[in-house]
């Protein structure tokens, strides 16, 4: 009787070991998405190393920096973008195929024209953080976003250099 006690004690722990393992995996990887969300924080570091780079670069040097595919400007969801005062996109580090085209009337999905908000907000103050919906491109849910803006002078001409942050 001892035997079969000890065989089943052997079979027992066979199974609930691997089955403990992958309960840990999942555990592990549920923690995951949080790793692929930019913060608050990150952001605006982000801001400060466009910034710098376009002071020293110029805006040209951005269009292609901040788009580079394993850059320093492409950060998991975090990316920036540089417009002119009146929103015409300069530079954008997710999709560069908007340099050139004026956002200022972009909506999101409530009707919220969130570009010309925060072009207005960084005129009037230097920097501004404007929450809005958007679809986010990893759920595939409309959420919060975020963005975080800051003006940047060069050459006497006013710019807004902005990065967003999924909620």
């Amino acid at each position: 009787m001892s035997r079969f006690f000890g065989r089943l004690h052997r079979n027992t722990v066979l199974t609930v070991l691997p089955v403990l393992f992958l309960l840990a995996v999942i555990a592990v990887a549920a923690g995951a998405p949080a790793s692929t969300r930019g913060t608050d924080a990150e952001a605006w570091r982000m801001i400060d190393r466009a910034a710098e780079f376009v002071r020293s670069n110029g805006t040209d040097a951005a269009v292609e920096a901040f788009s580079r595919r394993g850059g320093a400007f492409l950060d998991r969801d975090l990316y920036p973008m540089l417009l002119d005062k009146d929103g015409t996109m300069v530079a954008h580090g997710w999709m560069p195929g908007m340099n050139g085209y004026n956002i200022a009337g972009m909506q999101d999905v409530e009707g919220r024209l969130f570009i010309r908000e925060a072009l207005d907000e960084v005129a009037r103050t230097g920097s501004a953080d404007v929450t809005y919906q958007w679809p986010d491109p990893l759920s595939g849910q409309v959420t919060r976003k975020t963005m975080h803006a800051r003006r940047l002078v060069l050459n006497g001409e006013s710019y807004m250099l902005a990065v967003g942050v999924y909620r």
